[in-house]
C-alpha cells in the first residue's frame, strides 16, 4: 500500500504512539486521537489530536486512506476505581464511536487491534495459533474478544476490516500511565539495570514472544496490502525466549548488572505463534538482541 493519510489512536500510548511514529518514518501523513497526550514527552513528530472517541468523532476530521484503533484501558478495574462494568465501556464505547466514523467515511482499510490476552493460560499446547478458540476470562481478555466479534459483525464490504492481536512488546517510549499502569518486563528489567537492582526473573521460568514496536507499523502495511483473512490474525516476531534468557541479555548490557530468582506467581499463556500468512513470509523481524542494543545505545529506554 502506497503511502497515504493515517489515523491512529491511542496514540498517545506505548503502543499507538509506536505505531504513529513507524508510520511517519515510512513517509505517511499521520494523525494520533487520544483523550490526552502525556505533558513530558518528547514532541510528537505527527499531528497530536485530543478526542474522547466515547462521544463520537466529528466531521473536523477528514477522510483516511487507514484507520487503526489502537486506544485501549489495560488497567484493571480496581486500580482504576471503577466497576468492573464501567471498566468494559470505558473500552467499548471508544470502540463504537470510530466504527461509526469508519461507517461514514469508509477509509480503504480499518485495523483493529487485539491482543493475545484474549487467550488463557491452559489455550494452546506449544503455542496460541490463531485457529485456537480464546478462554481468557480476565476483564481485559473479555473486553478485546468483545471488541474482536463487534469488529467483525459490524464489518461489510464497504470497508477491508483487519483484526490483529499483538503479543508481549517492548521498545521506546515505553511508559507507565492511567490508561496502561503496568509495563513490559523488558522495561521493568531495563528500569532495574539503571537503577543498579538484580533483575529478578520468576522461578518457572516461562517463554514468551517479543516483538519490537518499531517493526509494526512496516508489517502491518504488508497485511494491507492483502484482502482481510475474516478471522483475527496474530501479528508479531516468532521469536520466543525464556524470561531468563531475555534477563541474562539485558544485563550482558549493563556494567555489574545480575539475574535474580523470585517466586512464580500467577500462570503464564504460552507464547503467541505468528499467523502464517503470505503477506509476512520473509518479512525482517528485528531481532530481541538488536532492539535491546540499540535502545541501549540511544538512551531510549523509557
Amino acid at each position: 500500500m502506497k503511502p497515504g493519510r493515517v489515523l491512529v489512536t491511542g496514540a498517545g500510548g506505548f503502543v499507538g504512539r509506536a505505531l504513529a511514529e513507524g508510520f511517519v518514518d515510512l513517509g505517511w501523513d499521520v494523525v494520533g486521537l487520544d483523550r490526552a497526550f502525556d505533558a513530558d514527552c518528547e514532541p510528537a513528530r505527527f499531528q497530536c489530536v485530543e478526542r474522547d472517541l466515547a462521544r463520537g468523532v466529528d466531521d473536523q476530521l477528514p477522510r483516511f486512506d487507514v484507520v487503526i484503533h489502537a486506544a485501549w484501558v489495560t488497567t484493571d478495574p480496581t486500580t482504576l476505581g471503577v466497576s468492573p462494568t464501567e471498566h468494559v465501556l470505558l473500552n467499548l464505547r471508544p470502540l463504537l464511536g470510530i466504527l461509526e466514523y469508519v461507517d461514514r467515511t469508509a477509509p480503504s482499510a480499518f485495523v483493529f487491534l487485539s491482543s493475545s490476552g484474549v487467550f488463557g493460560p491452559n489455550d494452546g499446547s506449544d503455542g496460541l495459533r490463531d485457529s485456537d478458540t480464546p478462554t481468557g476470562d480476565s476483564y481485559y481478555a473479555a473486553a478485546k474478544r468483545a471488541g474482536e466479534l463487534l469488529v467483525q459483525a459490524s464489518s461489510g464490504p464497504r470497508v477491508p476490516t483487519h483484526v490483529m492481536r499483538l503479543g508481549y512488546l517492548f521498545g521506546p517510549g515505553e511508559v507507565s500511565r492511567t490508561s496502561r499502569r503496568g509495563v513490559s518486563l523488558v522495561a521493568t528489567w531495563l528500569d532495574a539495570a539503571l537503577d543498579g537492582s538484580p533483575l529478578a526473573v520468576r522461578q518457572d521460568d516461562p517463554v514468551r514472544d517479543w516483538t519490537f514496536t518499531s517493526d509494526l507499523a512496516e508489517a502491518l502495511l504488508c497485511v494491507l496490502d492483502d484482502p482481510p483473512a475474516g478471522r483475527p490474525l496474530h501479528l508479531g516476531s516468532p521469536q520466543v525466549l525464556s524470561d531468563n534468557a531475555l534477563a541474562a541479555s539485558i544485563a550482558d548490557l549493563f556494567d555489574g548488572a545480575s539475574v535474580t530468582s523470585a517466586p512464580a506467581v500467577a500462570p503464564v499463556k504460552p507464547p503467541m505463534v505468528p499467523s502464517d500468512i503470505p503477506a509476512l513470509h520473509g518479512f525482517s523481524w528485528t531481532p530481541t538482541a538488536t532492539a535491546l542494543h540499540a535502545m541501549v545505545a540511544s538512551g531510549a529506554m523509557t
